[in-house]
C-alpha cells in the first residue's frame, strides 16, 4: 500500500506540473504580452493578488488592494522648514485638481469637476462642469512680503504671517464706508505680511491675473471685481470726469484704481478667453453699452453722442455710446450678456434675502428708465 500509494502521490504531482506548464504559463504568458501591448509596455503588479494593471494604478482591479504608488503631481504643493516650526502642504494635483494659471506669488487653482456632490445634486454638477462652471481657488506664497485682500476673503493662513487694517482713525473709516457703497466693494481692505502661504475662499468667479505696471497709468477696474493684490500696488478710486458719464456711462461714479508694479487678482464673470484686448495709440473707441470691464488709467471716459446732432444720433439707433480718448488698453467682455448676468444676480440676491424684494422692484424700475434713455 505505501508503494502504491507514493505512485499515486507521484502521478498527480506530474499531471499538475504538466497542466501547469501547458495552460498556466502560457497563458500567464499571453496575458503579460496583451497588457504589455494595452499599456504600451508601462504596467505593475498588485501586491496582493498578482494582477497586472496599469503604472500608476492606486486600486487593484481584481482585489480591491490600495496600492502605493500616487499619480504624477501629488505632494507637497507648499512648505516652509520644519526644523524649528514650519508647516507643509500636501493636495495631489492630478486630474481634476490643476493649476490653470499662475503669476509672480499668485497661483489659481482649478476644479474641473465637484467631486463632494451627493447624488441629489450630481447631474447639475456634472453640466456645470462642461460648461466650465467651476470652482477656483487662489493660493499666494508670501516670502517676507504682503498683500491686501478684499475683506472676508481669507479662507486659511499658514505660516508666519500679521495681520494688519487699513483704517487709520474714525474718519479714514468713514471715507472707506462711503467709497465701498459706490464701488460694491469691502470697506476695509487688510494687509498680510510675513512669510507663508495665504488660500483665499474658492470661487466660480474666473480669476484674472495683472500687473498694474503694464497699463498706462495703472488699471481701472469695473465694480467688485478687485480680489487682492500685492502690499505695493496702491489701491485707490477714480471718479468720473463730469456727471453725464457717471449717469448715462453705466459704469457707475467711482471705480477702483490699481497702481503700481505687483500682481492684482480680480474676479470676472466672464473667462478671459472670451476678453477682447483693445490697444489704443493716440487713439479713441467708442462702445455702446458697459461692456469695458477695465482700462488703462491715463484713458479719457467720456459719454457723447455718436454723431453731433443728437436727432441723427438717435436715427442711428445707437444714441449714445461709452468714449475712450488717449493711449492705453481696454479689456472688453463683447458678447457677455449683461442683462442676464443681472438679472441672475439679482434673482439670487432676491431668494437669499426675502425682504429685499422691494429694492429689486426699484432696481428693475431704474433699470427700465436707464434702458429707454439707452435707446
Amino acid at each position: 500500500m505505501r508503494g502504491e500509494s507514493i505512485c499515486v502521490w507521484q502521478l498527480q504531482e506530474r499531471y499538475r506540473s504538466r497542466f501547469y506548464e501547458r495552460y498556466v504559463l502560457r497563458w500567464s504568458w499571453v496575458n503579460n504580452y496583451l497588457c504589455d501591448f494595452i499599456y504600451g509596455g508601462k504596467s505593475m503588479f498588485c501586491t496582493n493578488c498578482g494582477q497586472q494593471l496599469p503604472d500608476g494604478s492606486r486600486f487593484c482591479t481584481s482585489c480591491g488592494t490600495q496600492l502605493g504608488s500616487a499619480p504624477a503631481g501629488a505632494g507637497p504643493v507648499n512648505s516652509a522648514p520644519m526644523g524649528n516650526g514650519g508647516f507643509s502642504i500636501k493636495q495631489e494635483e492630478g486630474s481634476n485638481r490643476c493649476c490653470v494659471s499662475e503669476l509672480g506669488a499668485v497661483k489659481v487653482y482649478e476644479y474641473k469637476r465637484d467631486l463632494s456632490t451627493n447624488p441629489l445634486s450630481a447631474m447639475i454638477a456634472y453640466y456645470a462642469s462642461e460648461m466650465n462652471i467651476r470652482k477656483r481657488q487662489v493660493w499666494i506664497d508670501l516670502k517676507n512680503d504682503s498683500y491686501r485682500l478684499q475683506a472676508g476673503a481669507m479662507q486659511m493662513m499658514l505660516g508666519d504671517i500679521a495681520v494688519k487694517s487699513d483704517v487709520k482713525d474714525a474718519g479714514d473709516f468713514l471715507g472707506k464706508m462711503v467709497k465701498s457703497v459706490v464701488n460694491n466693494e469691502s470697506a476695509v481692505k487688510p494687509l498680510y505680511s510675513g512669510s507663508g502661504t495665504l488660500i483665499l475662499e474658492p470661487t466660480y468667479k474666473h480669476i484674472l491675473l495683472v500687473n498694474p505696471k503694464d497699463w498706462d497709468g495703472g488699471i481701472v477696474v469695473e465694480d467688485g471685481m478687485y480680489l487682492a493684490s500685492s502690499g505695493d500696488i496702491k489701491v485707490d478710486m477714480q471718479s468720473r470726469a463730469n456727471l453725464s458719464s457717471a449717469i448715462l456711462g453705466g459704469e457707475g461714479l467711482f471705480n477702483t484704481k490699481l497702481v503700481g508694479d505687483g500682481v492684482a487678482v480680480l474676479e470676472s464673470s466672464v473667462p478671459y478667453d472670451e476678453l477682447m484686448e483693445i490697444t489704443l495709440d493716440n487713439s479713441v473707441a467708442r462702445i455702446d453699452g458697459p461692456y469695458a470691464v477695465a482700462w488703462s488709467g491715463n484713458l479719457q471716459f467720456t459719454v457723447e453722442k455718436v454723431n453731433k446732432s443728437l436727432i441723427s444720433s438717435l436715427g442711428t439707433g445707437e444714441g449714445i455710446v461709452n468714449v475712450y480718448r488717449g493711449t492705453g488698453k481696454i479689456l472688453v467682455a463683447p458678447i457677455n450678456d449683461l442683462g442676464e448676468q443681472k438679472a441672475i444676480e439679482n434673482t439670487s440676491s432676491t431668494n437669499a434675502n426675502p425682504d429685499s424684494q422691494s429694492a429689486s422692484k426699484a432696481g428693475s424700475a431704474l433699470k427700465m428708465i436707464n434702458s429707454f434713455l439707452d435707446d
